[in-house]
């Protein structure tokens, strides 16, 4: 039994065009029936198979998934900031966070809010609640949505260009197959990323932390220069 529920996917985009495809890319923010990832390798598989073009896919894609990364930060935008509170408080004890905790996430999350819309976008599952978060958050509206906008050109256009190349190079049969081994390609590489940000950090904080304990040391040998001079 050959199971490959992408090309099932892939034949059904190709039978409905791309109002289904617009569709589908909008839907996925509320309801996720199928990985993005999958989703998308398979409008690259069926723009090579002359479907429709690559660019009107990849525009259509793009545009459905950002319409509704907008709507789902509008509507839990639309809640107070008392119960947004609230509603984050409960996320968080359901993560054993306490509430100093969540203030100083929250706090963080402001501060980098541009950089993290970004970078959320393209991390699988992740990058579907994004939006929502944001919205409990009361972060700027402009600066997410266009930082998550980008985040979604690069997410669509990687696994779309995956799908479109590899239906001409590969000899694989089972596009599934394809699509985890391009996904588990991304992970590796945002666990590298992640973890010489890490890296990078610490030996920045190495850094503060020593010159700060040298300014310490020299501090006093001023002090005793002066009351000499006294």
């Amino acid at each position: 039994m050959n199971f490959d529920p992408v090309s099932t996917v892939t034949a059904w985009l190709s039978a409905y065009g791309l109002i289904a495809l617009f569709a589908i890319t909008f839907v996925e923010r509320f309801v996720p029936v199928i990985p993005s990832y999958g989703l998308l390798l398979a409008v690259g598989i069926a723009a090579a198979e002359g479907t429709w073009s690559l660019s009107i896919a990849f525009l259509v894609t793009v545009t459905g998934n950002t319409l509704g990364a907008t709507l789902c930060f509008y509507i839990f935008r639309g809640l107070s900031e008392l119960r947004s509170r609230r509603l984050l408080n409960k996320l968080g004890r359901l993560f054993g966070m306490s509430a100093d905790r969540i203030t100083q996430w929250v706090a963080s999350f402001r501060r980098h809010q541009t950089v993290l819309a970004f970078a959320l976008q393209l991390v699988p599952t992740v990058r579907l609640f994004a939006p929502a978060f944001a919205a409990l958050l009361r972060c700027h509206s402009g600066s997410f949505l266009l930082a998550s906008a980008a985040g979604v050109v690069i997410w669509n256009g990687l696994f779309i260009s995956i799908g479109y190349f590899a239906s001409h190079w590969s000899a694989a049969e089972n596009t599934t197959v394809l699509t985890l081994v391009a996904l588990g390609f991304l992970l590796c590489l945002e666990i590298a990323l992640f973890w010489l940000m890490r890296r990078v950090s610490s030996r920045r904080n190495v850094i503060r932390s020593t010159e700060c304990a040298h300014a310490t040391d020299f501090l006093p040998s001023i002090t005793r220069v002066q009351e000499h001079r006294l």
